[in-house]
């Protein structure tokens, strides 16, 4: 959109974004896990708002639905935003044979 005649700028160029977010996907994922039972899960926490709690009420809430899941606690991982991408922290997670990981949690 162009507008011309603000007070000292001349003309100005804006560009407006869909307030929905981008349509077509920008980056690909790894493929979700489509069955958990009988999975070992790993827990990440970036080490926000009450990530014990939360972490502990998920894992007990799956643990209940799928009784053969293994999931290796948060407090077996290195914890922070900064920890998660090292390449010390995906060794470990291969290393205890993660087949899915929950990362969280709130900013």
């Amino acid at each position: 959109m162009d507008r011309t005649g603000i007070k000292g700028l001349g003309s100005v160029t804006m560009e407006v974004n869909h307030p929905a977010g981008g349509l077509e996907p920008t980056e690909l994922h790894a493929p979700r896990v489509k069955d958990l039972s009988g999975k070992t899960i790993c827990e990440l926490s970036n080490g926000k708002w009450e990530d014990l709690r939360t972490f502990a009420s998920i894992r007990e809430s799956l643990q209940k639905r799928i009784p053969d899941v293994k999931i290796i606690p948060l407090t077996e991982f290195p914890v922070g935003s900064e920890q998660i991408d090292k390449e010390s922290t995906i060794d470990l997670i291969v290393q205890k044979g993660c087949q899915a990981v929950i990362t969280g949690n709130a900013a």
